[in-house]
């Protein structure tokens, strides 16, 4: 990162099914607009990995950026992003995400050193999200730090059972959940995992 005029940044794998998840951020603001993502649906993050091309936002409160993630970022302390699919092959297996906590552009320059990294962190992170499945199970639901959210998968199939529903219905009522509660989707899914939240019971 010392490399980079930028205040922080994060990796992300994506599994064949397109579901993301946090190998590592550098900070809780690189987490959070990770997580701020998979709940919203929406941002650059998902824009790279779609779109098999970095994404260069050098103001989100003035850059072409869906309005709803562009505010929460902003409030965040990210004002300015750049992202960067992270490419195996033909597949695209993750993206990696910068962001600078004042708006400005990246130089030329300093796009191609960040096009570098991307290339020679692509497979440590996926041999991180590899290693890191392996240990499923060993999650601490006091952990708030990022890592593979299969919590979030987990929670999903149950809310589709307990409403027999699919699980993209089931997805986007846990999205809506959070986003109502003003809560992280992470921090619902242990509580849906734990039985202390039934969907049903909502319904």
């Amino acid at each position: 990162m010392h490399q980079l005029p930028i205040s922080g940044a994060l990796l992300s794998i994506v599994d064949r099914h397109g579901h993301r998840a946090t190998v590592t951020a550098t900070d809780p603001v690189a987490a959070r607009w990770d997580e701020l993502e998979l709940e919203l649906g929406a941002g650059p993050l998902r824009d790279a990995a779609r779109d098999s091309a970095p994404q260069l936002i050098p103001d989100v409160s003035t850059s072409a950026i869906n309005p709803v993630i562009g505010a929460h970022l902003e409030q965040l302390g990210v004002r300015a992003a750049f992202t960067f699919p992270l490419v195996m092959g033909a597949a695209i297996v993750g993206v990696a995400g910068l962001y600078r906590s004042t708006p400005g552009p990246l130089t030329a320059t300093a796009v191609g050193t960040a096009l570098g990294l991307a290339r020679s962190v692509t497979i440590p992170a996926v041999r991180a999200a590899l290693a890191m499945a392996a240990a499923e199970g060993t999650a601490d639901p006091a952990d708030t730090g990022p890592g593979i959210r299969r919590e979030v998968h987990q929670a999903t199939g149950m809310i589709s059972a307990q409403l027999d529903v699919s699980t993209t219905e089931a997805f986007a009522r846990l999205r809506a959940y959070a986003i109502a509660m003003d809560r992280s989707i992470t921090a619902v899914s242990f509580d849906v995992v734990a039985r202390t939240i039934d969907f049903l019971d909502l319904d």
